[in-house]
């Protein structure tokens, strides 16, 4: 099992929503109105009057076989919305009740 944590400008919350749908995965947790700068580039989303944007996160458990599925999907969001801002983050479930 794996966990995929996807950060993304809220723009792109109905195409992360379908991206889910395409890879086959039902249950996520997700977090709205989350603030953050990029590491290199891009603007920040601060929800401020100067950075009005926010993003949102998407948490989800999967099998192993679906990680680079789902990743397909995000990397193709990117490629037509990379100046909005989209990224996955994947790490491993040691264990869960």
């Amino acid at each position: 099992m794996k966990t995929v944590f996807i950060v993304f400008n809220q723009a792109l919350s109905e195409k992360v929503d379908q991206a889910l749908k395409n890879a086959g995965i039902r249950g996520y947790s997700k977090w709205q109105d989350m603030m953050g700068v990029g590491s290199h580039e891009g603007e920040p989303h601060l929800g401020t009057h100067t950075w009005p944007a926010l993003n949102s996160g998407i948490l989800t458990i999967v099998d192993d076989e679906k990680v680079d599925v789902l990743l397909g999907e995000v990397q193709k969001i990117n490629e037509v919305a990379e100046s909005q801002g989209i990224h996955a983050f994947v790490w491993n479930v040691e264990k869960m009740i």
